[in-house]
């Protein structure tokens, strides 16, 4: 049985909206047109209440299944369930007594909602059968996933082939304190399925197959997107995974690391990074549209570049100096851009330095901040401000006009 995946749409995802929608519609026509069974691993919204217009889109999108003649190709569920299946994704996810958008799809006749059960499809082919068993987990928060599996206790069914998909953080591939591990979840399954994660992942551990579709929009700008968004379409004859890509926007995450640089400086290696890309980027889509004949040039999409300056700035140079809102305005029309800025401003580490040697003595915040008033005042016309009288008197609001009047009257 060939089985096209994907997840994460997010459908309606404001700063990428057109791409949410066009780029869900390409991996759900396309997966639907080279499968015989759909499986679409949660976060199919942005949000948990979308707009009218979201559902409406999505309803859209989604209402193509109907158009296919699934029992032309064998599939059938085992109580008639469509085989369109899905299971809600923490984006998705609302309290157990209120009704999420997937339920609501599901409502429409447009998927099966397999969140926290399972069911069974079949497909005849040549005489033969076979049997998938599809074992849903809804999305939840990390610190239930564990009591949730308990409750659900899945189990594979036999002689079929087993797929348990789920929407959460799966610590082999995220190392964080929150998430599940492979090995934490039932065992015996020919395949685990996993949303959530943006990126693409196969991999094995202790033999368990996880696949993890990534996402078929970018919308988190981290260095793992810049590849291209994709559908999967899995054989379950001999569990071969292809990923499949779609048409999406390119993607360019990049690292710029300065020390004791000068502002002018900054802007013009970012400027040429920037042109670089760029410069990659167009020279990569002539070659497509040469190779690629009656392709439209409006169909090319400008790409999204996310540049991170981070290191010090010059001794006296100010974080707040650099501004790169000339590059957004120089680059607006050639690129979506955005750039972090993540300098710091020289003396920074050995200012925090002090603080912590500071806090090792044991002194209080109040004492620290005393201390760090009083060296910051030495040398200028204010070092005779008594800080003490005046860090006492800001403790109670009703003194602050007396705290102005002692501040006046060091200055006179």
């Amino acid at each position: 049985m060939k089985i096209g995946i994907f997840s994460d749409t997010h459908i309606g995802y404001p700063r990428f909206y057109e791409d949410s929608i066009k780029q869900a519609r390409e991996a759900f026509v396309q997966a639907c047109n080279n499968s015989d069974l759909v499986l679409i691993a949660g976060d199919i919204f942005d949000t948990k209440t979308p707009k009218f217009e979201v559902l409406a889109k999505a309803m859209e999108i989604l209402n193509y299944g109907k158009s296919i003649n699934w029992s032309e190709k064998g599939i059938k569920g085992k109580n008639n369930e469509f085989p369109v299946v899905a299971i809600h994704g923490t984006h998705d996810r609302r309290s157990k007594e209120m009704i999420n958008p997937v339920q609501l799809l599901e409502g429409a006749g447009l998927i099966t909602n397999v969140s926290d059960r399972v069911v069974v499809f079949e497909k005849e082919e040549n005489g033969k059968k076979e049997t998938v068993a599809i074992h849903g987990i809804g999305g939840t928060s990390e610190d239930t996933i564990r009591e949730t599996i308990k409750n659900l206790n899945p189990k594979p069914i036999e002689g079929a082939y087993n797929i348990l998909m789920l929407h959460q953080t799966i610590t082999d591939v995220i190392p964080v304190a929150e998430g599940i591990s492979l090995d934490e979840l039932p065992a015996g399954f020919d395949l685990y399925l996993c949303g959530h994660i943006h990126k693409r992942v196969v991999m094995e551990k202790n033999g368990r197959k996880l696949l993890i579709p990534g996402s078929t929009v970018i919308t988190q700008l981290k260095k793992e997107e810049e590849e291209p968004r994709a559908y999967v379409i899995l054989d379950t004859s001999n569990g071969e995974i292809k990923f499949i890509d779609i048409k999406s926007r390119p993607f360019r995450y990049e690292e710029i690391n300065v020390i004791n640089r000068d502002p002018s400086e900054i802007m013009k290696e970012t400027r040429k990074k920037i042109e670089d890309i760029l410069t990659e980027f167009e020279d990569k889509s002539k070659s497509i549209m040469t190779e690629v004949k009656g392709t439209q040039e409006e169909e090319q999409q400008i790409p999204i570049i996310r540049i991170v300056v981070r290191g010090t700035l010059k001794e006296g140079m100010k974080r707040e100096g650099l501004s790169f809102q000339d590059l957004y305005r120089e680059y607006e029309e050639r690129c979506i851009l955005q750039i972090d800025n993540e300098l710091n401003e020289q003396g920074l580490k050995e200012k925090l330095e002090n603080l912590r040697k500071m806090y090792e003595q044991k002194l209080s915040v109040r004492e620290i901040g005393v201390k760090t008033i009083k060296e910051k005042l030495k040398d200028t016309p204010a070092s005779g401000i008594d800080v003490e009288f005046i860090m006492s008197m800001l403790q109670d609001d009703e003194n602050i006009e007396q705290v102005v009047e002692e501040l006046l009257k060091e200055k006179q």
